[in-house]
C-alpha cells in the first residue's frame, strides 16, 4: 500500500469535510435558495465520495483483493476483508449510489438529501478515515 498516497486522499478528504461542515449552519431554505451553495454542496459531497472511493480502490488493488463490480462493491469487498463492519459497509454503498445520482443525474437531485447528508452524514467519512488510518498502522 502507498500510504503517501492515502495520506494525499485523507488530506483532500478533511478539507472537504472541512467545508462541508461550513454548510451545515445554513438554514435549509437560504441553502435551497442560494444556487451557488447548492452546486458546492453537491460538487464536494461527489469528490469527498469519489476520494472514500479512491482510497478504498488503492487498498483492494496493493492488497490483491478480488476487483470490485462497480462503486458500490468496493465498500463490499472491504467488507468481505474484514476492513469494513456490514453495517458501515452498507451506508458506504449508498453513499456511492448517491455519488452516481450526482454525477449522472445531476438535473434531477433531490435538494433535501444533499442537506440531510450534510447535516447528518458527515461523520462517515471521519469514520471511514479512522479506519483507514488503523488499517495502515497494522500493515506495519
Amino acid at each position: 500500500m502507498n500510504k503517501e498516497k492515502i495520506f494525499r486522499q485523507l488530506s483532500l478528504l478533511n478539507k472537504y469535510l472541512k467545508e462541508l461542515n461550513s454548510l451545515k449552519n445554513i438554514p435549509f431554505d437560504e441553502f435551497e435558495e442560494n444556487s451557488i451553495t447548492r452546486a458546492a454542496a453537491e460538487r464536494l459531497l461527489q469528490v469527498a465520495i469519489e476520494t472514500v472511493q479512491n482510497i478504498g480502490n488503492h487498498i483492494i488493488a496493493s492488497r490483491g483483493y478480488r476487483n470490485p463490480k462497480d462503486y458500490a462493491d468496493i465498500f463490499r469487498v472491504l467488507e468481505e476483508e474484514k476492513i469494513l463492519p456490514h453495517d458501515f459497509s452498507e451506508s458506504l454503498q449508498q453513499m456511492a449510489k448517491f455519488r452516481n445520482r450526482l454525477v449522472h443525474i445531476y438535473w434531477d437531485i433531490d435538494i433535501k438529501k444533499v442537506y440531510d447528508i450534510i447535516q447528518n452524514n458527515l461523520e462517515d467519512f471521519e469514520r471511514f478515515a479512522q479506519i483507514i488510518l488503523e488499517e495502515m498502522v497494522k500493515e506495519n
